[in-house]
């Protein structure tokens, strides 16, 4: 049956045009499965979003709609509860983007903007100058910077439904003691649960270090990897295999028996490995994918997996295309020099962008890395 929406509670009975307002829905299942329940309101994913409305020319404006999903994405929709959206206008505003940074388990990236909406066509507005921002990552804890981004790790967050929500708040504080505030409303999709939920499985996660394979002088790429779990006891490992994917080749090599070193993963931070790749020895691997299996102390089958893999390669006159984008190559340069590194990717340059170091070399905003 789809979900009971049991009331819609609206922060603010009027708002000016484009100025959050917190919607939050309250919902609950007939059957049992209010762990399965998620929703989105307004296009955006979440039972706590804080809603934005830009009324049209002639000021009219519609009520978006709330969806609330059950097990197997069962449906009830009702409107928005209407209020008001007036014609004035925020001088500013503070949009938070997030981002799940690659080879991570759940660390987000958070990034502010400030966006000038009535100031911008003010005269006399006073332009503002960020000092400081404090980040609220409603876990429990919060963090101060002085760039417009911080990271923070959700891999820790309780497995116990399909999704988790964290309302997200950054404070923005001006050099001349001014305040502006922005929200968001982060949805994580809880893949551990729903293993164990829909199949009685329970997830071996493994955190790299470092995030990205390196290669030694000796052709050897080596990485550490934590191997984690969510679970109260110790879980056994009774089986290691390891498949090699090659460069040339369709298919891969067969399980082969593996060894790590370990009998059991214990609860809490868990154990660490190390594994290599002698690129030397195997010229023809770029890939060995790691498959461990074992049990719980409840007798639950636990499983996971990871993967060690050959860096690209380094770069080279002949195999890339040279860039003559003046502004680009200004850019290319400072981040060698900055970071001290003879190459530097689009997220490295993205990254100093964000940090004001390209300010001077062009006017336009930070480019999102290419994916």
């Amino acid at each position: 049956p789809a979900p009971v929406i049991d009331g819609v509670e609206v922060e603010k009975s009027e708002v000016c045009a484009g100025e959050e307002n917190l919607i939050t829905v309250r919902a609950h299942t007939t059957n049992g499965t209010d762990d399965h329940l998620h929703g989105v309101i307004g296009g955006h994913a979440g039972s706590r979003v804080p809603l934005r409305i830009w009324p049209d020319a002639d000021g009219s404006y519609e009520m978006p709609v709330i969806s609330v999903f059950g097990r197997n994405n069962v449906m009830r929709q009702i409107e928005v509860p209407r209020y008001t959206v007036n014609a004035c206008k925020p001088e500013r505003l503070v949009a938070i983007t997030h981002r799940l940074l690659p080879n991570t388990a759940d660390e987000v990236e958070l990034a502010a903007r400030i966006v000038d909406v009535g100031a911008k066509d003010d005269p006399d507005a006073r332009p503002f100058k960020p000092a400081r921002y404090t980040w609220v990552f409603d876990d429990g804890e919060s963090e101060e910077t002085a760039a417009p981004f911080v990271t923070h790790s959700y891999e820790r967050r309780p497995q116990t439904s399909l999704v988790s929500e964290f309302l997200l708040r950054v404070e923005v504080r001006g050099d001349a003691g001014e305040k502006l505030t922005g929200r968001a409303l982060l949805q994580i999709p809880n893949m551990i649960f729903q293993n164990f939920a829909e199949r009685g499985v329970v997830t071996v996660l493994a955190t790299p270090t470092p995030r990205f394979p390196r290669q030694g002088g000796d052709g050897v790429v080596r990485q550490s990897f934590r191997l984690w779990h969510h679970r109260d006891a110790p879980v056994r490992i009774d089986a290691v295999t390891a498949v090699r994917h090659y460069i040339q080749a369709a298919n891969s090599s067969p399980h082969e028996q593996a060894s790590l070193g370990l009998a059991e993963i214990p609860p809490g931070q868990g154990v660490d490995v190390a594994v290599k790749l002698d690129t030397r020895g195997e010229p023809d691997v770029f890939t060995i994918t790691y498959f461990l299996e074992g049990k719980t102390a409840e007798g639950y089958p636990a499983r996971g997996t990871f993967s060690l893999m050959r860096p690209p390669p380094t770069p080279t006159k002949q195999s890339s295309i040279p860039v003559t984008e003046p502004v680009l190559l200004a850019k290319i340069k400072r981040a060698r020099e900055l970071l001290a590194q003879d190459f530097v990717t689009d997220e490295d340059i993205w990254r100093l962008e964000r940090e004001g170091k390209m300010a001077d070399l062009d006017g336009s905003p930070p480019r999102a890395p290419a994916r």
